[in-house]
């Protein structure tokens, strides 16, 4: 007489499997992913771009020949090493290279960090790396309802606010330190929220089950497409 043993999983083992699926479900309705191919379109014909603030480097394995990635985080700039990527250890508010240095330049999802006069500055920084006629991509959160859920936020810039820093310098009646002069806007993204934004705060596990949840609206294209949360934004640099 023979006994069948029914082996069911152990509940780590269980958790890891949870873990797995929602990790994909994440990346399946990844809301970067289209901002980072409109930012590649965008610098299309850009020989030698610089990913600014590049954390693991997402954006440039999708190209990583003639692209530079900076980053102030260490353990960042060790990941993207260890993929192969060129990746250095750099300030976005102070970069480490000359004028007109890049045919392009792409930032994404840093300038929140930075209080009013420090989005000028790094703003500026990614003008003055760029070759004139260049492209600078820059992408942003920018709902006052979802970006201070994250803990180094400063203050949202909405694509209203790059507007009036660009416009700004060709005013004489605005000096109040934000004016960004040399760019003309070139091109828009925007990230459409999930159709129903659900949020769950109780747990942590709950915390990570409405954020799979919302992925997954992104990915069914589930959205709320007359508002937006987020926008990449492409400005030209100025000739001459």
């Amino acid at each position: 007489m023979s006994v069948t043993t029914l082996h069911t999983p152990s509940p780590r083992a269980s958790k890891g499997l949870v873990f797995e699926i929602g990790r994909k479900l994440n990346n399946w309705g990844s809301r970067t992913e289209p901002e980072e191919r409109f930012a590649w379109k965008q610098l299309e014909g850009c020989e030698r771009v610089l990913d600014v603030a590049c954390g693991i480097g997402t954006f440039m394995r999708m190209r990583p020949a003639g692209t530079v990635g900076i980053d102030i985080n260490e353990s960042s700039v060790e990941h993207c090493r260890a993929l192969g990527l060129d990746a250095r250890l750099g300030d976005a508010l102070n970069l480490d290279f000359e004028d007109n240095s890049f045919d392009g330049v792409h930032s994404a999802h840093v300038m929140h960090a930075f209080s009013a006069g420090q989005g000028t500055r790094y703003l500026s920084e990614l003008i003055r790396v760029t070759r004139p006629g260049g492209t600078i991509v820059v992408s942003n959160l920018c709902d006052t309802a979802q970006i201070f859920g994250y803990p180094e936020v400063a203050r949202p810039y909405t694509p209203e606010a790059l507007f009036r820093m660009f416009h700004a310098a060709s005013s004489p009646r605005s000096n109040v330190g934000t004016e960004i002069a040399g760019v003309r806007f070139k091109a828009m993204h925007f990230r459409r929220p999930p159709l129903i934004r659900c949020r769950f705060v109780r747990s942590e596990k709950l915390w990570h089950a409405a954020g799979v949840l919302n992925s997954l609206q992104y990915g069914c294209f589930l959205r709320k497409f007359w508002t937006f949360e987020g926008y990449t934004m492409a400005v030209t640099k100025a000739e001459g």
